[in-house]
């Protein structure tokens, strides 16, 4: 900020009517961090209007919002949620309204995605109050689960390329649906979601999208490609998939996630699992990295060092920071929430922060996120807060 617009801002008394000019610098100047941008947007509706209503310094401050660290939704009733900073060890006064109860399988770029008992996938920005409808996932009888209350568990994960506010014409939606977590895909303007057919490997664990192509992992450690292209111009979507690395004959006890790092590598996270009756803990995590050579031929590394990235795993979420840009973010560390789809009445205990250094685990300090009948917490970007309901893309 120059010095005659300090001396500007010194003389005013009114800050809901400071010049455009400076209220711009000032948001400019306040990410990161993000939670001085939530307080920012509430100060008042002035302030508030020149984050919503600026189109460019809005899409410069959502990209920077991407990156990060998240929140944990945290259930506080049934139609209300709570964000908890990992970070700062603190329970934000910020309450959104999430008038869903069940599982939110996704969160990608501040949406959530939920899915009804039609299969229908529908995001929702919690933030903004924004909504995209996507169509019903068709998942054949036999893939599908035998309960008739468990369709909230057909769809497994849902991720998406972009933020559908940065880019709204041109962002697509992966499900991985099904007994088998098979793919589909669905871009703006399509009626239907498109299925992959070609290359169907073993159930997917985790998917991501990673320059401008889909990677999915299965659960051993089996990694394919899927790049989308259009057929004949039209919206139509048509697949090329690869297989980067065939599946193990065997499968392990460990959950698996595919996370890009801060420097841009795929990483491939195993994390182990031991179950005593109706409870299930984290025991330990392993990470891979995927080096892909020129001749094409891929191979996953161990690595016992990230450096200084964090990672942000769950199954509605799999993501990395640089821990250097957060104070006490922790480096070469694994930040988990409850990955038991199926959770039970005991609630939400299986989370933490787990050191590659040490090996050791620590708890969120200051959280008791347990809650009998709902879904566990969850972590999600913050993005700007609004006071009106949008409704950035129909299909």
């Amino acid at each position: 900020m120059a010095v005659s617009e300090k001396q500007n801002l010194l003389k005013h008394t009114d800050w809901a009517n400071l010049p455009k000019n400076i209220i711009d610098s000032i948001i400019e100047k306040s990410v990161p961090p993000l939670s001085q941008f939530i307080r920012f947007g509430s100060v008042c509706k002035a302030w508030h209007a020149a984050i919503t209503e600026n189109r460019s310094l809005r899409s410069k401050i959502l990209k920077r919002c991407h990156h990060q660290v998240p929140f944990l939704m945290i259930t506080k009733s049934q139609e209300k949620r709570g964000l908890y900073n990992i970070t700062e060890k603190k329970l934000h006064g910020v309450e959104l309204s999430v008038p869903y109860k069940r599982r939110c399988c996704g969160s990608s770029y501040g949406w959530i995605a939920t899915v009804d008992w039609t299969l229908a996938i529908k995001l929702i920005n919690p933030f903004t109050g924004g909504i995209i409808d996507l169509p019903s996932v068709d998942i054949p009888v036999v893939n599908k689960f035998t309960k008739k209350d468990e369709h909230e568990f057909h769809v497994k994960k849902v991720i998406l390329s972009d933020d559908p506010y940065v880019n709204p014409d041109n962002f697509m939606v992966l499900a991985l649906y099904g007994a088998s977590s098979s793919i589909a895909i669905i871009r703006p303007g399509e009626k239907t979601w498109t299925y992959t057919s070609n290359l169907e490997t073993i159930a997917k664990d985790d998917a991501i999208f990673h320059k401008g192509k889909f990677y999915a992992v299965d659960f051993r450690l089996g990694i394919i490609s899927v790049q989308v292209t259009n057929m004949n111009g039209s919206l139509v979507s048509a697949f090329d998939e690869k297989i980067i690395i065939p599946p193990e004959e065997e499968g392990d006890n460990a959950f698996k996630y595919i996370v890009e790092s801060s420097d841009g590598e795929l990483l491939i996270v195993q994390r182990f699992i031991s179950t005593y009756g109706p409870y299930r803990w984290t025991t330990n995590f392993k990470v891979l990295k995927l080096r892909q050579h020129a001749n094409h031929v891929a191979r996953l590394v161990e690595v016992r060092n990230i450096g200084d990235d964090a990672l942000f795993l769950g199954d509605n979420c799999s993501m990395s920071v640089a821990a250097s840009r957060f104070p006490e973010c922790r480096p070469n560390s694994i930040y988990f929430t409850d990955d038991t789809i199926l959770y039970t009445l005991e609630g939400s205990i299986d989370m933490g922060i787990f050191s590659l250094e040490t090996g050791c685990f620590q708890p969120f300090d200051d959280m008791d996120p347990s809650h009998s009948d709902m879904p566990p917490p969850f972590f999600i970007l913050p993005t700007l807060v609004e006071n009106r309901v949008t409704h950035p893309c129909q299909y």
